[in-house]
This record gives C-alpha cells, sequence and structure tokens, in this order.
C-alpha cells in the first residue's frame, strides 16, 4: 500500500529540458490547433495580479446544480460567499474568483462528498461555459477545440494560466489559478480538469482518455473515484494541474455539429474580447514565467527570461526596479508559495522539500522559512496542518 501511495505523491520533474518555451499570443495554428514550431505553449490571457480575478456568473451554474443533485439547498450554503441560486441569471456579470472557488471547497464538506468536484463535473454540459462551451463543441477537430478553449478560456476566469504545450509525442494542457490568495482550491483543480475530459469525450468519444493526469494539491486518502473517472496515472503534488494525452488525438474530428457555426461564436467572443483585452505589465510576465518552473531546475534565471521576452538582461531589471521589484524577489515568491502548498497540503518530508525547492541543505530552507513565516518548517506545518501530523525530518538550522 505505501509504495502505492508513493507512486501517485511523487513529484514528477519531466519537462521539456525544465520549462514551458513561451510564444506570442497571436502566433498562427495550423488547422488541427497545434503550433508545429517545437517545444512550444499558446500563451494564456491573464488579468494584472493587482486585480481581484473574477469569473463569469453563469459558471456557478455547475456548483448550484452539483449541490441540487445531492438534496440540498443551494443558498443554505451560496449565501456564505454572496452568490446564490440567482446569480447565474446575470451570465456575463463578473463575481469574485475567489467566493467562487471558496463556495467549492466548502461545498464538499457541506455535502459530505470528498469527491465533489469530480462529482460535479460528471455528464456537464459544455455550454456550462456560454459561448466559449459551444466553441468547444462546434471546432472540427479537438485541436481546434482545445485551441479555442485556451484563447477564450481567461474572458470566462480571469487570474488563471491556461495553456498548451507539445513535448514530443504528447500533448500537455495546463490549467493553474495563479492567484495564490485563493487556496484551497482542490475541488476547483478536480472539477476543472474533469471538465475538460467530460467536453473532449463528448467531441472525441466516451473511451478517449489521457496518458497521465497531473495535479498541485496533495493524494486523497482515496483514489477509487479518480481512477474510474480518469482511467489514466495520477500524480499529485505537481506545479500545475495538467493533462497528457498523445499529440495525434488532436486530429480527431468532432462528431456532427455544423462546424459553421464556430466561426459565428468567435465573432462574438472577438468583440467580447476587444471590450476586455487586460493589460500585462513585465513583472507579471516573469511572475507567469516562474510559475513554469521548478526553482531547483536551474531553468529560471535573468538572462533567460529577458531573452524569452525579447528584452536585454539590463533593460529586464530596470524594469522590474521602476515597479519596486526584483527578479530575485519573484523567485523568492514562487519558492514561498510552493514551500506553503507543499508543507500545508502534501505529505512529502522536509527533506524532499528542500531538494525539490533547490535549497543546498536542510539548514538554508529552515533560515528560508523563519525568514517567511517566523518558525520552522515543522512547526509551520503542525500549525497549518488541518491533520496537525508529526514533525517529520526537521533538518537543523545551522544559523
Amino acid at each position: 500500500m505505501s509504495s502505492i501511495r508513493h507512486a501517485v505523491t511523487a513529484v514528477r520533474r519531466r519537462r521539456w529540458g525544465g520549462s514551458f518555451v513561451l510564444i506570442r499570443p497571436n502566433r498562427p495554428f495550423d488547422s488541427d490547433g497545434l503550433d508545429r514550431s517545437r517545444r512550444t505553449v499558446t500563451m494564456p490571457k491573464t488579468h494584472s495580479s493587482a486585480d481581484e480575478p473574477k469569473i463569469w456568473a453563469m459558471v456557478t451554474q455547475s456548483l448550484i446544480d452539483a449541490l441540487k443533485n445531492k438534496g440540498h439547498a443551494p443558498d443554505t450554503l451560496l449565501g456564505r460567499f454572496g452568490l446564490s441560486e440567482a446569480t447565474p441569471a446575470d451570465p456575463y456579470r463578473e463575481i469574485p474568483l475567489r467566493n467562487y472557488v471558496s463556495a467549492f471547497e466548502a461545498a464538499a464538506t457541506h455535502v459530505a462528498d470528498s469527491n465533489f468536484g469530480l462529482s460535479a463535473a460528471r455528464n456537464l454540459s459544455p455550454l456550462t461555459l456560454g459561448p466559449v462551451g459551444l466553441l468547444f463543441t462546434s471546432a472540427p477537430t479537438l485541436g481546434a477545440a482545445l485551441k479555442g478553449f485556451i484563447e477564450y478560456n481567461w474572458l470566462v476566469q480571469q487570474g488563471t494560466t491556461c495553456a498548451m504545450a507539445r513535448d514530443g509525442g504528447s500533448c500537455v494542457f495546463r490549467y493553474r489559478i495563479e492567484d495564490r490568495r485563493i487556496f484551497p482550491r482542490r475541488h476547483d483543480a478536480e472539477f476543472s480538469l474533469a471538465m475538460v475530459v467530460e467536453m473532449i469525450r463528448a467531441l472525441a468519444g466516451g473511451a478517449w482518455r489521457p496518458q497521465e493526469v497531473h495535479f498541485e494539491h496533495a493524494a486523497p486518502a482515496n483514489l477509487q473515484a479518480h481512477n474510474a473517472f480518469f482511467k489514466a496515472p495520477l500524480y499529485f503534488n505537481q506545479p500545475a494541474n495538467e493533462l497528457i494525452f498523445p499529440a495525434a488525438d488532436l486530429a480527431i474530428a468532432g462528431s456532427g455539429v455544423d462546424h459553421r457555426v464556430s466561426g459565428l461564436v468567435e465573432h462574438y467572443l472577438g468583440m467580447l474580447r476587444q471590450r476586455s483585452v487586460p493589460t500585462r505589465s513585465l513583472e507579471d510576465k516573469v511572475r507567469r514565467m516562474a510559475s513554469d518552473h521548478f526553482p531547483g531546475d536551474g531553468g529560471f534565471g535573468v538572462a533567460s527570461t529577458a531573452q524569452a521576452l525579447g528584452v536585454s538582461p539590463s533593460t529586464l531589471q530596470r524594469s522590474l526596479r521602476k515597479s519596486g521589484e526584483s527578479f530575485s524577489a519573484i523567485k523568492q515568491d514562487r519558492r514561498r508559495a510552493l514551500t506553503e502548498n507543499y508543507l500545508v497540503q502534501s505529505d512529502l518530508s522536509i527533506t524532499e522539500i528542500t531538494h525539490i525547492l533547490g535549497y543546498a541543505d536542510g539548514a538554508c530552507f529552515t533560515r528560508a522559512c523563519r525568514r517567511w513565516f517566523g518558525m520552522t518548517p515543522s512547526m509551520y506545518r503542525k500549525l497549518h496542518r488541518k491533520d496537525n501530523p508529526a514533525a517529520d525530518g526537521e533538518p537543523a538550522s545551522g544559523a
């Protein structure tokens, strides 16, 4: 049993030589939706990290329906988060993403369903996402469907990475909420990946399955529902939520929908985008790139980041200073965010976390935790873990 547990919680670090390679958002795609250049990503469009991320009110319908299916009156729970059963009636109204995700997390406890996110996604209609879902179902191929979903998902949900990359013979679909204030978010992550799988199966056939499924959070105690739904190897404590599948699947043709609809829907979404185009600062772009790396992989440096952004290293450093930031501070913010996640949400040992985050030894990691949290890693874990586990492998401070 312990070996199985290790397999699903181990940090899997396979990544295109350590990172996504960034490209321009408007780079042309082939008809199947896949960018043919090697090792590329369709860049997400997200709002400034200074803003409170929002989500379209229509998306709450899936949460409302799931609560009703469990025999619960939605407003009993939703009222605590400024939501109600009437929220989707104004479908394009923007509500705080934090409220939506928090309601999803609370719903799992409210209905006593530890797999509430998975349950909510079962048999979900793509039209839950309005025109973005309709664009998906009317696409001529799976590749075109995913390309359109990624291109316009930022309209539906802000503050979120939604991207696709190619790694040899496989493709990776990535989803991750970037606002670290929105936490915990396990049920949103499981709902979101399961929703994408449901949409893919509606287009490609019910037998479709990914090669691997990755989640940011720690493995739940019971994975029976996850195995039954995804029918693929599961990996937890990952840097993002991802579906890995054969690149050849991108050519799968859509089933029986009038593909002329996609042109009309895309035109409508284009008009919405013109009214909603966000501005992204250089700081936002650097933070987004930092999120695509493990701090210990050696792939995130000033020179490589400047090259990817098309500026000189000195220009990058100068621009960050003008905004009151520095490259090293952004890198440390990424380390701190991962530290909080691994200490609270994973069962990785302190020694394993030290290695993953690229610290030379346990003493260096302990000093960093004292600087951030005012306490050692084990103390922070004890304070914030609901199960309050015993300390494990606390290194000497060396300071």
